[in-house]
């Protein structure tokens, strides 16, 4: 489904019924990014939908993390809905971070997912030459994608692929390097690290033990720095996590604050 909204015509999906929860997905994601955690909270509205430089939804002006987190205020409006639970994973924390801070009022509860408060440097520094080498031809997404798999993913995941003799996939769809390009230096000059020890909403973090995109630390930062945050480390487990580890503790978190 579109929304036409204030310089975004953005595509949504929703499904289920009740207290409505907005999913928002990283860099390079669009919403089929959740497609194994939208049946995992049945008894909620869930919306999951495509920032501004991937899927389907056009745009208009320029990509910035507090802008994607005006559209997610505007789908809102949209769909006549006033507070929200919200859940940020990666580049989605971000915008998540940003509509605690700055529309506390619209959230009722907020899950961030292998979050940060500014961008890794590590990160930044290969995330910049694959993606600008992708935006000027001399790669492709197909191979952006493998390196950013390598370093969503733990060990673990790719020894039991290999035994098994896959190759983990890539997106058959790859989004546009220079949209992902966008998306990718909208970080850099976002920092929340004096700001969310301000955020009042019931918050939930939740990182991997083994995430070499994000270290631990990060995650353990920004769980420390909310006031009456629950934080949660999942060993072994690395940038990308399956829903199904942190699924219980997410229902528990939003069945703990209802409306």
């Amino acid at each position: 489904m579109f929304a036409e909204l204030q310089d975004v015509k953005m595509y949504y999906e929703e499904e289920g019924s009740g207290e409505p929860v907005f999913l928002i997905a990283g860099i390079g994601a669009n919403h089929r990014f959740w497609k194994g955690m939208v049946p995992l909270l049945k008894g909620y509205r869930v919306i999951t939908l495509d920032n501004r430089g991937v899927g389907q939804t056009e745009y208009k002006g320029d990509i910035q993390i507090d802008a994607m987190a005006d559209d997610v205020i505007h789908l809102m409006d949209y769909l006549h809905i006033y507070k929200a639970h919200i859940v940020g994973w990666s580049m989605g924390s971000q915008i998540a971070q940003s509509l605690a801070i700055r529309y506390g009022e619209r959230l009722q509860t907020l899950t961030l997912v292998s979050s940060y408060q500014f961008r890794p440097h590590r990160s930044a520094y290969f995330m910049y030459m694959i993606a600008t080498a992708a935006k000027e031809g001399r790669c492709t997404m197909d191979e952006v994608n493998m390196v950013l798999n390598a370093f969503c993913f733990p060990e673990t995941t790719f020894e039991v692929l290999e035994k098994k003799g896959i190759i983990m996939p890539v997106p058959k769809h790859p989004e546009k390097p220079e949209e992902v390009y966008k998306q990718m230096i909208s970080m850099d000059k976002f920092d929340t690290t004096e700001k969310t020890k301000d955020i009042k909403v019931p918050s939930l973090v939740v990182h991997g033990g083994m995430d070499i995109m994000v270290e631990p630390i990060k995650g353990r930062a920004i769980g420390n720095s909310i006031p009456d945050c629950r934080y949660i480390e999942l060993p072994g487990e690395g940038h990308t996590i399956a829903p199904e580890l942190y699924a219980d503790a997410l229902r528990k978190h939003l069945a703990d604050h209802k409306m």
